[in-house]
């Protein structure tokens, strides 16, 4: 399995680093977390074919976490040929048709055989023979009709990876499974909350390895290295993230 952080910023592009989405492949297939701008144009600079999609997962419908969505379908629609189908998953049902009406006014031909596009409950969200994801909710965004925002568990060649997705402030959802139950790798974020707040929560995880992604402004450059200081503690190993980044599981 490898995972490629292709945007790593916050709600805003900065110097150095685009809109979230991360990039897992398994075995030559892939499968998206989020889809914050520009995906299309760094999976083409990294010379990564969006043919290759087998799912497409978002955590929460902010903006720098599905901007880049309708650019990927008309991607997918313009360069392949029919294959199978790619699934999206949309962690609030009430988004679905201004989706279906925002790919319209674009001009994408809309809806598509090569999508199914799904609201996203918790529990198992999607299987093949190669991975199976499950919907973890949090309460960085929340609805009257239920969770809207998700943290996804990707369990795929023996290995078990939890993306978090956006947390709150107290870190207090941060994915009780971390907490429970070893794990190889966690992708965090690392905007919503201050470091010392997450830090007794993640010195009692048995994380493999820990990948700080949509990481905020204060800990960009030059503070990078503050931030590595502040969790030089951590029982494991931890990465910042950037843009471009490889990360072998």
């Amino acid at each position: 399995m490898r995972i490629t952080t292709l945007g790593t910023s916050h709600g805003d592009h900065t110097y150095c680093r685009f809109n979230s989405s991360t990039l897992v492949d398994v075995g030559g297939d892939l499968y998206l977390i989020d889809a914050g701008e520009p995906v299309t144009g760094l999976l083409v600079r990294a010379g990564i074919s969006s043919e290759r999609l087998r799912a497409v997962l978002i955590t929460h419908m902010h903006s720098d976490h599905v901007n880049g969505l309708p650019k990927l379908i008309a991607d997918v629609i313009k360069n392949w040929p029919e294959g199978h189908e790619i699934g999206v998953y949309i962690p609030d049902a009430k988004a679905l048709q201004p989706l279906n009406l925002w790919l319209a006014a674009q001009y994408i031909p809309w809806p598509s055989s090569r999508f199914s596009v799904r609201a996203v409950r918790e529990g198992q969200v999607y299987r093949d023979e190669r991975a199976e994801v499950t919907a973890i909710g949090t309460t960085h965004l929340e609805s009257d009709d239920g969770r809207i925002c998700f943290a996804y568990q990707l369990e795929a060649e023996g290995k078990r990876v939890v993306f978090t997705g956006d947390l709150e402030s107290d870190f207090s959802d941060f994915p009780r499974v971390v907490q429970a139950e070893p794990i190889d790798v966690c992708v965090c974020e690392m905007t919503h909350f201050q470091p010392e707040t997450a830090l007794p929560v993640l010195r009692r995880c048995r994380i493999g390895r820990l990948v700080l992604n949509h990481v905020h402004d204060p800990w960009h450059g030059e503070g990078e290295q503050r931030l590595r200081q502040m969790l030089a503690d951590l029982p494991y190993p931890f990465e910042i993230a950037h843009d471009g980044d490889v990360f072998e599981v």
